[in-house]
């Protein structure tokens, strides 16, 4: 019999983490395997990940899911190595995975909201493990989360830590944004007419600046966790890709580099948008009548219908967040909590507008652009999920009950991927 794993009173280590990842290994050989990468981390960590499947590779679709990007982002690391025991011991012992009832108390002041029992049935799991081969990357960041719990809420520079450890003589310098890294319009004034960019939003789609949190870093995919992030979504020839964040509570689909368009011509590889000179993608909508409004393509042909099915899965993800709060996305009534689980649907493009625009070298656009790269590759439907809010203490949530806001969050992470395996099962 496996051993039962409980929801994390504290956030864990990456000590912590690393050693549960390989407790999985060695608990459940038949269906789990310990994977390294292939690059340490900058301060020189081993970093692995799991395959969690119910057969060797024959075809079946490879979801790949992250976390732990940001360093300052507790829940979703500590989320998806409970994600993956859960669906362990389900498909081990027969038994449905079960969330007992539970309050949390929004924050500063506001009442307590409480949530019913959710269940995901064995059968559902049984299913996902036999249909999809499922990668698990729950710390992609270890010298980051480790820099960020050794240092108190006061330190002027290590409170709230993002980035890498990337070094450098100065301190406020120290760091790349893991997720302004990847090789996706990373050098963005290649791609942009900043001059119209800036008219319209207050800041770049990253930082060339090192003290800057969004820091691009000095070249593409320059950092080693970024290159593991890289490898393992070539390698595993992702189909379906997720990256947990936090916080904000939205299910964000691609593109994140522009809005979607359906001209295929407009693409980020296409010598006319990417040189400077009179098509030069503008980077905003509603532009003077002689400068067209770059979107970036995405197919809606069939049978994949990209462009729809981006929508329909991450709408899916959504409603099964708000099911498992015990309301029916279908039904509108006004219940304390769906205003507190409801999470926002669209393109990180225009979700990310409010704070400063479009955004390169991300995550999920590296995973959906090789798509593009390889047309012989099957369709790659890349997501973030911001999971979490400001009132459930914003990066850091709190694991005590009451109360109660990392028991929440894990239970929508929980709820959100299980409707996207289910999805690609």
């Amino acid at each position: 019999m496996p051993p039962p794993y409980a929801t994390p009173t504290v956030p864990q280590t990456p000590a912590q983490i690393e050693a549960a990842l390989a407790d999985l290994a060695a608990t459940f050989p038949a269906l789990c395997t310990l994977g390294e990468f292939p690059h340490r981390s900058v301060e020189n960590r081993e970093i692995h990940f799991i395959r969690i499947a119910n057969a060797p590779q024959n075809g079946r679709p490879a979801v790949v899911l992250t976390g732990g990007v940001h360093a300052r982002e507790s829940a979703p690391p500590d989320a998806l190595v409970h994600f993956a025991q859960n669906l362990l011991v389900s498909r081990t012992t027969g038994t449905d995975i079960v969330f007992p009832a539970r309050s949390c108390r929004p924050l500063p002041a506001g009442p307590t909201v409480n949530y019913p029992p959710f269940t995901i049935p064995a059968v559902e799991v049984e299913r996902i493990l036999n249909g999809v081969d499922l990668y698990v990357a729950p710390l992609i960041n270890p010298d980051g989360r480790l820099f960020d719990q050794l240092n108190p809420p006061s330190d002027p520079i290590g409170a709230g830590w993002r980035k890498n450890r990337r070094p450098h003589p100065n301190p406020a310098r120290v760091g790349v944004d893991i997720n302004r890294n990847h090789d996706i319009a990373w050098k963005f004034e290649d791609y942009y007419d900043m001059g119209v960019y800036l008219s319209f939003y207050q800041d770049g789609p990253a930082s060339t600046d090192s003290r800057a949190e969004t820091y691009r870093g000095p070249s593409a995919a320059s950092e080693p966790e970024t290159a593991n992030v890289q490898w393992l979504i070539d390698d595993a020839r992702a189909t379906y890709f997720v990256d947990v964040h936090q916080f904000g509570r939205k299910v964000l689909l691609c593109w994140g580099i522009e809005d979607n368009g359906s001209d295929p011509s407009m693409n980020f590889s296409s010598p006319t948008w990417t040189s400077k000179r009179d098509g030069l993608r503008p980077g905003s909508p509603g532009l003077p009548p002689d400068r067209p409004d770059y979107q970036e393509f995405v197919s809606n042909a069939p049978p994949h219908f990209v462009r729809k099915t981006l929508v329909t899965i991450a709408s899916e993800m959504r409603d099964a967040i708000l099911r498992s709060a015990g309301v029916d996305p279908t039904v509108s009534t006004a219940k304390p909590q769906r205003t507190h689980s409801t999470y926002d649907v669209g393109q990180s493009a225009s979700l990310y507008h409010p704070l400063g625009g479009p955004v390169t070298g991300t995550t999920d656009d590296y995973a959906f652009r090789r798509q593009f790269d390889d047309p012989t590759r099957a369709p790659v439907f890349a997501f973030t999920i911001e999971t979490g809010h400001e009132e459930e203490s914003g990066f850091h949530p709190d694991y005590d009950s009451p109360p109660g806001h990392y028991a929440k969050i894990e239970r929508e992470v929980h709820a959100a991927l299980v409707a996207l395996c289910n999805f690609a099962a």
